[in-house]
């Protein structure tokens, strides 16, 4: 089998391409690519998937086989505090044992670069090209038990709710939120976010699916409406103020609001946007992606920031962190990095500035969000998940890749945007994206509009136009 990164690190079924050997093969290619580095430290954590210790101990093994450092989280650790400990201790790299997102079955491995961000297609190209090379030359992972890393000092071992929780208090306005006194509905789907909004506000967190369950409880660990039901019904039933939601590793962001309803992260990134530029005064560059709604663009224009545009993963927002002076960036799935804190997704960050939000306007949930379209909308935004046969997917994209356009009628366009599939951009802000996958079955159709029913029609064109192509 070949071992393919994807939007954001390796992943796959376990027990299937995703084994013991194979982790190991990934790691040593890391390895054999940094050799001039040995010595240098790691930082490693897992979340709570099946056998996640276990596969997390074989990526130990290999790093101190090949003679580098490594700090291991002692029990299950975000994402984003793997990626701040790499960032302030100047570690190598970080590497997370995560699927992130995907259903139970699945595993994966993630690497943050020194800087804390996700790895660069580059950085995974190289990888990719020397576990080829290793399995050609027949080259086996090299490996050392923990017990013999710890007696040469190159293991050793950090809290994940240390450091990392001070630094979320060196962001946040604990004092605003605790005198609020809200009441706060915690769910992270039985995933690494567990526990943390309690350690952090006390009797205020009534927590959910906070305990161990690797079947995540029969629903995949995503933050999406259809996986909160629990959570709206505790924030109904409790009377709370908000429902926070995050996904396996913790650094994706799910909402509901005072009265039970779903808050997509299109809301949540202008509203934390808003409240970053108008009561913390902080500046610098927008990134979103391509699917990320034009309320950020708006809000952009009105207080003079920089926005840019890339394709869809976080790997490609933090690449343009890099570049300048950012602010924040974010994407549809619910990932949002704010970059005085580090150059990643977090989704725990996330919801408590969501919280220091709330404390802050002293109103519910709802009346905020509703200033915010009054001010950055009105837009809305819909998303179709089309299950297509490849053949139709692949005439889809040569058809739009030659020129062939949906009729647009009611619609005057502005401009397109083809950098991650077909995206056409209109007068009124609205627009319309087409984005076949170019490795499954799947074309996902999306469009914002100023009203549900522009935003309906502008689906429905595009349904129009892959019919004609069948």
């Amino acid at each position: 089998m070949e071992i393919k990164f994807g939007t954001d690190g390796w992943r796959a079924v376990i027990g299937e391409d995703y084994t013991f050997a194979n982790v190991a093969k990934v790691l040593q290619a890391f390895c054999d690519l940094q050799c001039d580095r040995r010595g240098e430290t790691l930082f490693v954590g897992n979340d709570r998937r099946f056998q996640r210790r276990a596969f997390a101990e074989q990526a130990v093994r290999v790093l101190v086989g090949n003679g580098f450092k490594v700090q291991l989280s002692r029990d299950f650790c975000p994402t984003p505090c793997i990626s701040w400990m790499t960032k302030t201790r100047k570690g190598l790299a970080g590497v997370v044992i995560t699927a992130s997102h995907n259903p139970f079955q699945w595993n994966g491995v993630k690497f943050k670069e020194s800087y804390g961000g996700s790895a660069s297609p580059e950085f995974t190209a190289r990888i990719e090209e020397r576990i080829k090379k290793n399995d050609f030359e027949g080259r086996s992972p090299v490996e050392l038990s923990l017990a013999e890393g710890e007696k040469q000092g190159l293991l050793g071992y950090f809290d994940p709710h240390g450091a990392y929780l001070g630094q979320l208090k060196k962001l946040i306005n604990f004092d605003l939120i605790r005198r609020a006194k809200l009441k706060v509905v915690a769910d992270p789907i039985f995933g690494a976010g567990s526990g943390y909004f309690g350690a952090l506000l006390g009797k205020q967190v009534i927590e959910i699916r906070g305990d161990a369950n690797p079947g995540f409880g029969g629903v995949n660990p995503e933050p999406i409406e259809k996986n909160l039901v629990p959570a709206a019904e505790a924030v109904r039933r409790h009377r709370a103020d908000i429902g926070l939601a995050t996904d396996g590793d913790a650094d994706r962001i799910g909402a509901i609001d005072e009265k039970g309803r779903f808050v997509d992260s299109h809301h949540i990134f202008a509203l934390i946007l808003r409240h970053l530029v108008t009561v913390k005064k902080w500046k610098g560059a927008v990134i979103k992606t391509v699917s990320t709604t034009n309320m950020i663009t708006r809000l952009g224009k009105k207080h003079g920031l920089e926005v840019r545009e890339t394709p869809i993963g976080f790997k490609f927002i933090c690449q343009e962190f890099l570049r300048g002076t950012p602010l924040m960036g974010g994407e549809e799935s619910g990932g949002l990095g704010i970059a005085k804190h580090v150059y990643e997704r977090d989704g725990i960050l996330s919801g408590l500035f969501l919280l220091e939000i709330l404390a802050h306007h002293r109103k519910p949930l709802s009346k905020i969000l509703a200033e915010l379209q009054a001010e950055a909308g009105p837009l809305l935004f819909r998303r179709d998940d089309l299950h297509l046969p490849i053949p139709q997917i692949q005439r889809v994209r040569e058809a739009l890749e030659q020129g062939k356009v949906p009729d647009f009628k009611g619609f005057k366009l502005r401009g397109k945007n083809f950098q991650d599939g077909f995206k056409f951009d209109f007068e009124d802000d609205s627009w319309l994206l087409i984005r076949p996958s170019g490795t499954e079955p799947l074309l996902r159709v999306y469009a914002e509009a100023p009203s549900e029913k522009k935003a309906a029609s502008l689906l429905q064109i595009a349904k129009k136009f892959l019919r004609a192509l069948e």
